[in-house]
This record gives structure tokens, C-alpha cells and sequence, in this order.
């Protein structure tokens, strides 16, 4: 089988490649490959000029042919062209005029060069006296892309000359940048001869480095240079043994300690990107004694994503003899509050003087991980992870009194908590999965609670792998707190650099502190005495440590973790083995179809889904307890799980698309300024029509560059109080309405299949979660060209259509024809045009090699 780069299809067969969509394809690819030789005027043999005025200004740009301006909605925007002979002795032959297709509201009416046209002679340095003249309009916002092609012919040679020109028109409410802003960082290397550790650096985090001669393997994807030596090459092989063979019990803790350094080499050879070169800090002192205050930018938009407590280094600006190390103390917006370095860095420091930066992931988390899985055998604990199947079956016991009586009337939610609270599944993994909305944590809460009430001896934890989760169960427990007498029923345990301000208000009495400020932490023996206990899976560590160093015996008697899937399985082992009890109950809840971890190199190693079904007694798959409002018809990923109808008055309510014909920016994420600039007008409509409440929103985008430029749009309205966040943010959260910002979709009805890029949507995963976040609606605001690539959103797309619910450009009407025969029409127009003119190819311009000084 063979992979076809062109059409963007893996495993074809030979038969492909003489296909006419293969060579519609090649067709187009060769197009954009040589479009740079048609887009500059030829020198001494012919050029056009363009003029070109809206309501915002003349043009902003006119760069590789291509003629940029923006314009209000409805505005008429006209193109006029002017041609010219710029030969001093040849004459010219004007044959054809024409636009390479006839969407996207450009028209060229009254063309006096159309098909079937008399050439018009122009003599040498003279100018055509007729003016080519285009119009553009449209009602939508959006960025609006057609090519115009100029044919002329030498009289005296029958040589062709063919230029063009694209015209871009941005339709927008206000005028914004449309050009690439530079990344302030560079790939630059940040070492030293000697590296000073910072005063107060944490020697627990040293125990599990990557090994010396395994770096170069997972660094290079397990692919040695031939080069390599020979034990190089055969460690190499090995680790690609282990991962190709899966997870045994035999090479379980050999897989999962490769897998943690190999991902650990990716993020480490990404960070280096964001290192910095000729910086100045500034010395101040604080509470944390004296710090330096960097500026960072793109911080604030986690780009680079730092903490508080993670590392950094810094040294003297090319110098490289001493590097420090330092520890993030605050973070403020663009600026990071760097301390505890040595005291030898003050040697070193004086106002004014630059300093080169690299930023160091903090392997803590890291080194959790390891820990637990390297105690998975030696705690007991390998019947989680290799259950045995056993015919003992024990007896549920009936729950008479419930405490929601939803779960009471619910047969899986009932069937799910006694089972649960009876013991059924022993030492193997109870599991709850089920598509969004199936009342997973509910289902947790009710068996929490009915523990609790059953033995008040029990102790129970409850871990998630973010603290917007662990804050979303907490919240709906402390909901039954009156009904509890004890003092110490439930922590919500925190860790001291958590993001204090995302913390619920109603949290704040069972939590260890409600700001840095007032931060308590929980010793291990306070933290026995507590009926249950929420934290994050990384979290829990700490009190494992504690217990461990103290010499105390594992206390939990029931563990649940909640939106397990999204967590790595080694995250999962942190709690279990360091505080579970080896015959403790140990429940599982999430959906495997939703998001996984998030891996710095996802395409490395083959997912391994922690959720699945398994044996009877231990798993319940939730169904059909949808809300009406979320029936809108079974997603493709879930195939036949849902238990639902189609209701067409709920599905016309539900989903809107609105699609704009736009394109993405980059600088370290992706962003999309046309698509804010929808987003936010859908947002005033919904809050000023509508009368819906700001907290009732949220919005929905797959880049975090995008998720901080709609921030600052719905600030400069006064609209912060909505909740913008990644695909990953809201698993597990939802809102009345939902509105999804795809992005991603720099494509055209010129680019080859391979061009249409998606990213993270195309993703079943995340496309799962995207559109299942709303309570209420849905609004999606993408770029129809690159969405129907995709048979999730092509479906989707052709559903709402059906149900009126599409608005803005529809790539089904376009001028009464279909996409793929504009797109057949298109390749028609350039494929005579590439035919008939001998491209020659670029020439490589050498760099004159510069002497090194002797």
C-alpha cells in the first residue's frame, strides 16, 4: 500500500494515482507550487497595476500578487486594473481576461476580454486605455480570496505571458491586522560550564532522570543515525520491543517508565523554543526576599505555559561560564517574579545588564508518576491493573433511601451506586462510562454520599485529573453537607499554586485557604480524619509522601476518579498506590470516546484507553438518560449508544452554524481575528436580545491563542464574566449555550486535499466534547471548505442545513453549482495554463561562506 502527500489518503492502491481526483489534485498542488511565477509584472515584457479604495482606506497590502483590503459588510469594493506593455519595441496581444471562478461575490461585468474575444493589439510602452474592472459585495463577515488571470502573447514570437493577481477583501466590522506577528523567541541554545542550583531546589524530583543513554533514542523518535553505536542501537531496538509488544505484566513497569521519559524528552525538546536571548531583569524585593521580575511575553496566553514553583535558568549574556537556577515565585500577566537563586547570582547582577533565559518543565508531576508506578508490584496492587476473572459473585444489597432521587429513578444510576457501595467488583476496577450528560458524576456523588452514610469509618477520596473538576464534585457533594453532622466530612485539598481565583466561593470553608495568601497545608494526620477528600490526581502525592516518610499504613478505603479517561494511566497510580488499601474499592469514571491526557507527541505510542468495558459486576455503560434538549441525533463517534430520537422542534432550537469564509494567523498558537469578531457579535445578540446571562455562556476554541484574543475582545465590551476556554477546559463542564470557535482553516478552493488542515477538531475526540458541552445551543462558526473535508462535520453541516439552522457562506450553493464541479471548473481554468508555459525551476542562491576569525 502507499501513502498518496497530494490527496492527503493513506494505504492506496496503485490505481489511485490515475484517478481523475488524483489528478485534479496534482493539478492544483502544481498550480500553488508555481502561482509565485505569475504573481510579479515581467520585467521589460508586460505588468498590471491595480487601484482599489473602501470605506476603511486604500489597499494595506500587495504582496506576492496578492491585493489586500477591508471593507464594512455590504460595502461595494471595486478592483480597477491597469495594463501596460512594458516592451520598448515588442507589441502585445491581449487575449483573454478572466477570474479563476466566479464565487465569493466577485464579479467582472461588461469584459471585454471574456471567452471568444477579439485580441486587442498594445504597442510598445503604451497602456491598455480601457479599465479592468471588478466588484466585490457581501453581507457576511469573512475573508474573501478569487485570482484574476491576465493572458497576453508576444505578436512576433506567439510567446505566452500570463500574470495574476488575487484579490483579498476582509469583510469586518472594524479594521484589524491581518499580517503574521513575529514570535519573540528563538531556538538558541542556553547552557553554561557549571550550573548553580537554586537555594531552596527540591532533591525529590532526582530519583527517576532519564537515563544518560536513552536521551539520543527518545529524542530522535527511536531512530538512530547510522552512526550510532552498536548498544546504542540495540537499547533502541528494545524500547521499540516494549511499545510495539503493549502493556504485559512482565514489561509493565519497564513500558510506563519509557513512555514518562520519552514524553519528558518531547516536552523538553519543545520548550527550547521559547528560550531567550539578551533580556534585562529587574531586582526587587518582596515577601520571597529578593526576586527579579522577567518579562515574559505571550504568558499570559501560557505560551510558554509556566507555574508557580517551576524552574528556570538563567545565565549572563554570552557568557558561559556559570548558569543559575531559579524558581518562578508570581505570575502577573506578561511578567514572571523569578527568586532563590543562589547567592553568588548578586556577583553577577547589576541594572541594565542582559541575561539569556531557559525555561525547564518542573518534573514533579513527573516523578509522581514514576513513584507510583514503580510501586504498582510492591504495594499490591497489580490486581487493579490485571484483574483476575473470578465466578464469585457478591450480592447487591437494595438502597432503600437515596439521597437524589434522579439516581433513585434512573435503573443504571441506581444499578451503578448499590453495586458500588456492596463491593462487586472486589480489587478490580469498578468502571462508569457513558456519553456526556449520562450522569457519571451524579452517579459518584449518590455512592459517595451512601458510603459515608453506611460506615462513617470509611474514607473515601475523590481525585480528578484538573482542579476545575475536583471544584465541579466538591460543589455538588457540599450540596448534602446539612445532613451530616461530622465536622470533618469533606476537604476540598488544594495545592498552594493552584489558580485561587477560578476556586468557587461556596468552596471556601471546606478548602485548605481561599488565596496564596492564606494557604494552609494539610498535614497527613489532619488529613485521615476527613470522610472524604477531593483533590487532583498530582495532589495526592503529597500526602502519600507524608504517609510513606511517616511510616503510616494506607487508610483510603474507597478511591474514585473521576473523568478518568482524560487522565494518563500512570497519573491514575499516584493515589492508588500510595494511599489506596490493598482491598480497598477503587471506582473509575469518564468516557472513553471524549479527550484523553494531554501528550506532548500524541502520534508516538498507540493510545491505551484506561476505560473499557469488562466483566458484568464491575461496569455499567450509562445509555439513555439524555435531557430533550440534548437529543440531536446520534454523533458519529458514539454509533448506536445513544438511546435517542430526533426531535425536530429540539434540534431547530439547538444547533446554529454559522460558517465564514476565513483564514488563521500563527505566532505560537493559532488564532483567527474574523472569527472573534463573529463570536463576539453573537455574544451581544444572546445577551442583549435574548436576555441570556453571561454565566450562561461559553465559548468553545481548540488553540489557547484564540481563547485570549476573544478574552480581550469580550473585555473591551465589558463581557468577562463568560467563560472562554480549550476543547480540554470544558471536558466535563457545560453551559446553556455554547459557542464553538473552530479556527483552523486556512484553505481555499484552490488548495489540493493535503492543504485543508483541521488540527485538533478533526479529532473524534475532541469534536465529541466541542459539541456536547450545551445545555441549550450550540452555535459553530467555522470555514465550510475545510469542515465538509471531514465526514463528522460534513454530516453535521448537512443536518443542520436540513433543519434551517446554517447560516453565512454555504459551500452546497454556490451559484447553483456544487463544490466539486467549481472546484472541476477551477482545474480546468489552470491546468492549460500550467501546460503551455515551461516553468523553469527556482535557483538556489548560495550563501558566500564567511571566514571565522583565526
Amino acid at each position: 500500500m502507499n501513502t498518496c502527500l497530494v490527496c492527503s489518503a493513506r494505504d492506496v492502491e496503485p490505481e489511485h494515482f490515475a484517478t481523475e481526483k488524483h489528478k485534479k489534485n496534482s493539478s492544483l498542488k502544481q498550480f500553488a507550487l508555481n502561482k509565485s511565477q505569475f504573481v510579479t509584472n515581467r520585467k521589460g515584457v508586460a505588468a498590471v497595476f491595480c487601484d482599489v479604495k473602501s470605506s476603511f482606506g486604500t489597499e494595506f497590502g500587495n504582496k506576492d500578487g496578492k491585493i489586500k483590503i477591508s471593507a464594512k459588510p455590504n460595502e461595494k469594493v471595486e478592483f480597477t486594473f491597469l495594463l501596460s506593455n512594458e516592451s520598448s519595441m515588442d507589441d502585445l496581444l491581449i487575449t483573454y481576461i478572466q477570474l479563476v471562478h466566479k464565487q465569493f461575490n466577485f464579479v467582472m461585468a461588461n469584459n471585454p476580454f471574456g471567452a471568444g474575444s477579439k485580441p486587442r493589439l498594445l504597442a510598445p510602452r503604451s497602456k491598455l486605455s480601457d479599465k479592468i474592472t471588478v466588484t466585490f459585495s457581501s453581507p457576511n463577515i469573512g475573508q474573501y480570496e478569487t485570482p484574476i488571470l491576465f493572458y497576453f502573447v508576444k505578436k512576433d514570437n506567439n510567446e505566452s505571458v500570463i500574470l495574476m493577481r488575487e484579490m483579498v477583501v476582509f469583510v469586518e466590522g472594524s479594521q484589524t491586522v491581518h499580517d503574521n506577528i513575529i514570535s519573540p523567541y528563538e531556538r538558541k541554545g542556553v547552557w553554561a560550564k557549571e550550573l548553580i542550583k537554586s537555594a531552596s531546589s527540591d532533591r525529590c524530583d532526582d530519583m527517576f532522570q532519564i537515563p544518560k543513554n536513552c536521551k539520543q533514542i527518545y529524542a530522535t523518535n527511536l531512530k538512530l543515525p547510522e552512526k550510532a553505536s552498536q548498544r546504542e542501537k540495540d537499547l533502541s531496538a528494545d524500547i521499540r520491543k516494549i511499545f510495539s509488544i503493549g502493556i504485559t505484566k512482565e514489561n509493565y513497569i519497564k513500558f510506563f517508565h519509557n513512555v514518562l521519559w520519552y514524553e519528558e524528552t518531547i516536552i523538553r525538546v519543545n520548550i527550547k523554543k521559547y528560550n531567550m536571548s539578551g533580556v534585562q531583569i529587574v531586582v526587587q524585593h518582596s515577601l520571597h526576599g529578593t526576586c527579579y521580575k522577567l518579562e515574559v511575553p505571550g504568558l499570559g496566553e501560557k505560551r510558554p505555559s509556566l507555574m508557580l514553583g517551576d524552574l528556570l535558568f538563567i545565565k549572563p549574556h554570552n557568557q558561559n561560564e556559570v548558569m543559575f537556577g531559579a524558581i518562578v515565585k508570581e505570575i502577573n500577566d506578561s511578567e514572571a517574579i523569578i527568586g532563590d537563586l543562589h547567592p553568588k547570582f548578586s556577583q553577577h547582577y547589576r541594572a541594565g545588564a542582559l541575561f539569556d533565559v531557559r525555561f525547564f518543565m518542573s518534573r514533579v508531576p513527573l516523578e509522581r508518576m514514576h513513584h507510583a508506578v514503580h510501586a504498582v508490584f510492591t504495594e499490591g496492587h497489580e490486581c487493579r491493573i490485571f484483574p483476575k476473572e473470578t465466578n464469585r459473585v457478591k450480592q447487591v444489597k437494595p438502597i432503600v433511601n437515596f439521597f437524589n432521587p434522579l439516581v433513585e429513578g434512573n435503573l443504571e444510576q441506581r444499578c451503578a451506586v448499590e453495586r458500588i457501595v456492596s463491593g462487586t467488583a472486589d480489587t478490580a476496577p469498578y468502571l462508569l462510562h457513558g456519553p456526556p450528560g449520562t450522569g457519571k458524576t451524579v452517579t459518584i456523588v449518590e455512592a459517595v454520599l451512601q458510603l459515608v452514610l453506611k460506615d462513617p469509618s470509611h474514607r473515601i477520596m475523590v481525585c480528578t485529573d484538573s482542579n476545575s473538576a475536583a471544584d465541579h464534585v466538591a460543589t455538588m457533594l457540599i450540596k448534602y453537607a446539612h445532613m451530616f453532622k461530622s465536622d470533618a466530612w469533606l476537604l476540598r485539598a488544594n495545592s498552594k499554586f493552584r489558580v485561587w481565583e477560578t476556586l468557587p466561593e461556596c468552596l471556601v470553608e471546606y478548602s485548605n485557604g481561599s488565596c496564596r495568601a492564606n494557604f494552609e497545608p494539610v498535614d497527613v494526620e489532619e488529613f485521615v480524619t476527613y470522610n472524604i477528600v477531593i483533590t487532583t490526581l498530582s495532589h495526592a502525592a503529597k500526602f502519600a509522601r507524608q504517609s510513606r516518610s511517616r511510616g503510616m499504613a494506607h487508610h483510603i478505603t474507597h478511591l474514585f476518579i473521576d473523568e478518568a479517561a482524560q487522565a494518563s494511566e500512570p497519573a491514575c497510580l499516584i493515589p492508588v498506590c500510595g494511599l489506596l488499601r490493598p482491598r480497598a474499592t477503587l471506582v473509575l469514571a469518564g468516557d472513553p470516546h471524549q479527550l484523553g491526557p494531554a501528550l506532548a507527541k500524541e502520534d508516538r505510542i498507540s493510545n491505551i484507553d484506561i476505560l473499557g468495558e469488562k466483566q458484568h459486576s464491575r461496569a455499567v455503560v450509562f445509555h439513555g438518560v439524555l435531557s430533550k434538549e440534548q437529543k440531536i441525533g446520534k454523533s458519529p463517534s458514539y454509533f448506536n449508544m445513544l438511546e435517542c430520537e430526533i426531535v425536530q422542534l429540539y434540534v431547530r432550537r439547538l444547533v446554529t452554524v454559522h460558517n465564514v469564509i476565513n483564514k488563521y494567523l500563527y505566532i505560537s498558537s493559532y488564532f483567527n481575528m474574523l472569527e472573534c469578531e463573529i463570536v463576539q457579535l453573537y455574544v451581544r445578540r444572546l445577551v442583549t436580545v435574548h436576555n441570556v446571562a453571561m454565566q450562561d455562556i461559553g465559548i468553545v476554541t481548540p488553540y489557547i491563542r484564540q481563547v485570549y484574543q476573544i478574552k480581550k475582545l469580550l473585555k473591551e465590551i465589558s463581557y468577562d464574566k463568560i467563560e472562554v476556554g480549550t476543547v480540554e477546559a470544558y471536558q466535563g463542564k457545560e453551559k446553556r449555550i455554547i459557542i464553538i470557535s473552530t479556527v483552523r482553516a486556512n484553505c481555499n478552493l484552490l488548495d489540493h486535499d493535503a492543504k485543508f488542515q483541521l488540527g485538533f477538531l478533526v479529532d473524534d475526540k475532541r469534536f465529541n466534547v466541542a459539541i456536547t458541552r450545551a445545555k441549550a445551543k450550540v452555535i459553530i462558526i467555522g470555514n465550510p471548505l475545510c469542515l465538509e473535508k471531514d465526514i463528522k462535520w460534513r454530516m453535521y453541516m448537512q443536518r443542520c442545513r436540513e433543519l434551517g439552522t446554517y447560516h453565512g457562506f454555504d459551500s452546497f450553493s454556490l451559484g447553483g453549482e456544487t463544490l466539486e464541479t467549481v472546484v472541476e471548473d477551477i482545474v480546468g481554468t489552470i491546468t492549460p495554463m500550467l501546460q503551455n508555459i515551461k516553468i523553469a525551476p527556482k535557483k538556489r542562491v548560495r550563501r558566500k561562506k564567511t571566514q571565522k576569525n583565526q
